[in-house]
């Protein structure tokens, strides 16, 4: 009985993994700007995010910029009014306490002739100033961020020079700037590590499916710590490697194929289960190179967290991702091992049947990705 739930367990997830594209972690990013009267938030809003019906659509695809450009007025007036309405719901301003008013603008609409922001694929994206009549102390300025379950917001604050990148998950605040009671304003200097810490987590866990189960690969191949602790290690030290290059700019290759290339890593993990049962050399160089392509999945997302940020700006929020996405590995081998301990006596029953699930699972994320995407 006990084999039973746990084949049922792994066929639900080979179920939902048609349903559940990797890395769509949903960011809004703003640049926190001190002005003489104002205090504005600047950032460029992924349109499809902030319209009702494409925000929450599992896997969603940005829309066309051309697409959006040539759009009917009444189409722009309502693209303006419902990113303003998404806005209001996910986030709050507030000094000393004291809920603040704010106004929105929209500067792409100001040009003549109109047009979006530049994007190398084609996303419709949309320039949103937030404008704040700038208000005396003393108090704290504070941002309050409700988001949604998988969303997270991005913060600049200070100049290019000595400024912070702040990641922000649903339910937090961030203060943005502090008055004396003088009347003299300062940023805050505040930890950001852990924020980017939590992001690599919930990359994983709950939002990388086809992450955890190449994870879970690993584990059904051989069910000690050690060796699984090292080829975690590994892993988290070769897409490490890609992620720090991809956000960098000095390495890019085409999404999709990384995509097609991490279904394909799933599949071949599971494979390879089926076909040996010890793990040599062999397996650790795999673990290496899959990382490798990994790496640059992630990197798909964290660039367009730190996007436009400088790259000095970058070692803290990299690191903090990285050893989230580790200790989130850890968080689903320790699982598995927990749910493996009552079925102890059914182990090659249970490496055989969580293999080809691990790798059928692999096949069929590459068949829509390849067909389907």
């Amino acid at each position: 009985m006990k084999l039973f739930r746990f084949i049922t367990f792994l066929l639900v997830l080979l179920g939902l993994a048609p349903l559940v594209r990797a890395h769509q972690v949903e960011t809004v990013e703003f640049e926190f700007q001190v002005l003489e009267h104002q205090w504005r938030l600047v950032g460029e809003m992924d349109i499809a995010y902030m319209l009702p019906e494409t925000r929450k659509q599992p896997g969603g695809q940005p829309l066309s910029r051309e697409g959006v450009m040539k759009a009917a007025p009444e189409e722009l007036a309502r693209i303006r009014r419902e990113t303003e309405n998404t806005l209001r719901q996910l986030l709050r301003l507030t000094m000393a306490g004291e809920e603040l008013p704010w106004r929105i603008e929209f500067p792409d609409f100001e040009k003549q002739p109109f047009a979006l922001p530049q994007e190398m694929a084609d996303w419709a994206l949309l320039t949103v100033r937030i404008v704040v009549d700038a208000r005396p102390g003393p108090g704290d300025l504070r941002i309050h961020w409700s988001g949604e379950e998988e969303s997270e917001l991005i913060i600049l604050t200070s100049d290019s020079e000595d400024g912070q990148i702040v990641s922000i998950q649903p339910g937090g605040e961030l203060v943005l700037l502090q008055i004396a009671a003088t009347g003299e304003s300062a940023s805050v200097s505040q930890s950001t590590f852990g924020g980017w810490v939590l992001s690599g987590f919930r990359h994983v866990l709950p939002l990388g499916l086809d992450h955890m189960l190449f994870i879970f690969g690993l584990f059904l191949m051989v069910l000690k710590w050690r060796p699984l602790m090292w080829q975690s290690l590994l892993f988290t030290l070769s897409h490490s490697i890609t992620l720090a290059l991809c956000v960098l700019g000095w390495v890019h290759l085409d999404s999709k194929l990384v995509e097609i290339l991490i279904a394909f890593s799933i599949a071949f993990i599971g494979v390879e289960n089926l076909l040996s049962r010890k793990v040599g050399k062999l397996r650790f160089f795999l673990v290496f190179a899959f990382g490798l392509i990994h790496g640059m999945g992630f990197a798909s997302v964290m660039a367009d967290k730190v996007k436009g940020i400088p790259h000095a700006q970058l070692a803290r929020p990299l690191l903090g991702f990285n050893i989230g996405v580790e200790l989130a590995q850890i968080t689903v081998l320790a699982a598995a091992f927990l749910l493996f301990l009552p079925l102890k006596k059914h182990t090659r029953k249970v490496q055989t049947v969580g293999s080809a699930i691990v790798a059928l699972a692999g096949i069929g994320w590459m068949i829509e990705r390849i067909w389907f995407s």
